[in-house]
C-alpha cells in the first residue's frame, strides 16, 4: 500500500446475496466442533410450535468466549468435551444458515457477541439517544426492548452522519490502482487506536468525525435489501488475535477455513480508518 486517505462516500449500490457472502467469507468467527470437524449444536423448542424443535448453530465473535463455552461443555459433558475443540469458521457460513432459517424453521443461528464490545456499543447508543434506560431496563428511543446483537464500530462525519471511507493506493502486477472501502470493526478500541494515530499524523483527515455503531444483522440486511451507498465497499475487520487464531488453524490442517490474509488492505497497517452509516439497533439471533 502506497498511501491511504479518508473521503466521503456517495455512490449508491446494491449487492446480491452471492456478493455479500463473498465479502463475509474472509471474516473469521468461531464455533465448537467435534473430532470430525462437525459443529456442535443444541435444540430448543420452536416458539411457534412447542411440539417441534429448532436446531441452533452457535457462533462466537471472540475465540476466548468460544473457549469458555468449550470449558463448560468439558465439565458438564466430559465425553463430548473430550474431543471437542474451538474452530475458526467464516462469517458467511453463519449468515447463510440465518438466511436458510427464514425458509426452514427447523434451524437457527446464534452469534454470540463480545460482552465488553456490546457494553461499549450500548454506551455509544445511549450517548446518541438511540437507547434509553428506564427502570433498570434498556430500551430503544421508541420504547421497545433493546435486543442486543453483535456491534460493529465505524467512523462517521459528526455533523452529517455520513460515512468516512478509506482510499488506498494498491500495487498489483506492476500497476497502481485506487481501492475504496469502508471498514467496520468488531473492536471499538482497535478503531479508536487507528483514529488516534491518524489524528496525530494528519489531523485534518479526522476532523469533525466520531465513532458510531451498527448491529451486524442490520448491516447485513442493508447490504442485501437496500441501495445503501456504502454497500459495495463494506469490509469487516476482525481483531488481530482472531485473525492469528484462524491463520494458525488454516496452516495446521487442510480443512476449509476462512482466509484472514485477504482482509481488506491490511487495516491494521493503515492510520486512517472509517465506516458507514446504518441502522443502530438489532440482534444477531436468527430463528
Amino acid at each position: 500500500m502506497a498511501s491511504t486517505r479518508l473521503s466521503r462516500y456517495d455512490t449508491a449500490t446494491a449487492l446480491p446475496e452471492e456478493q455479500v457472502l463473498r465479502i463475509l467469507n474472509n471474516v473469521p468467527i468461531f464455533m465448537i466442533t467435534n473430532d470430525k470437524g462437525e459443529p456442535l449444536t443444541f435444540e430448543m423448542p420452536n416458539p411457534q410450535d412447542r411440539n417441534k424443535k429448532i436446531q441452533v448453530f452457535t457462533f462466537f465473535v471472540n475465540q476466548q468466549d468460544a473457549q469458555t463455552a468449550l470449558n463448560g461443555i468439558k465439565t458438564q459433558q466430559p465425553e463430548v468435551g473430550r474431543v471437542a475443540r474451538v474452530s475458526a469458521a467464516a462469517l458467511s457460513g453463519a449468515v447463510k444458515i440465518a438466511l436458510e432459517s427464514q425458509k426452514n424453521p427447523a434451524i437457527g443461528v446464534d452469534i454470540v457477541p463480545s460482552r465488553p464490545q456490546l457494553e461499549a456499543a450500548v454506551n455509544l447508543l445511549k450517548q446518541s439517544g438511540d437507547l434509553v434506560e428506564r427502570d433498570g431496563k434498556i430500551l430503544t428511543k421508541d420504547g421497545q426492548p433493546f435486543m442486543g446483537g453483535t456491534p460493529l464500530f465505524f467512523l462517521a462525519d459528526s455533523k452529517t452522519g455520513n460515512p468516512i471511507a478509506v482510499e488506498a493506493q494498491m500495487r498489483e502486477n506492476g500497476q497502481t490502482r485506487t481501492q475504496r472501502f469502508i471498514p467496520f470493526y468488531f473492536d471499538k478500541t482497535q478503531l479508536q487506536r487507528e483514529v488516534d494515530q491518524a489524528r496525530q499524523q494528519r489531523p485534518e483527515l479526522v476532523k469533525d468525525t466520531g465513532i458510531r455503531v451498527v448491529m451486524l444483522d442490520n448491516l447485513v440486511a442493508t447490504m442485501l435489501s437496500t441501495n445503501d451507498p456504502v454497500a459495495g465497499q463494506i469490509q469487516l475487520v476482525q481483531t488481530p488475535e482472531a485473525i492469528q487464531f484462524a491463520v494458525q488453524q488454516s496452516s495446521g490442517n487442510n480443512a476449509q477455513r476462512p482466509n484472514p490474509a485477504n482482509q481488506p488492505a491490511s487495516p491494521q497497517r493503515s492510520n486512517q480508518q472509517g465506516g458507514s452509516a446504518g441502522s443502530n439497533q438489532g440482534t444477531n439471533r436468527k430463528r
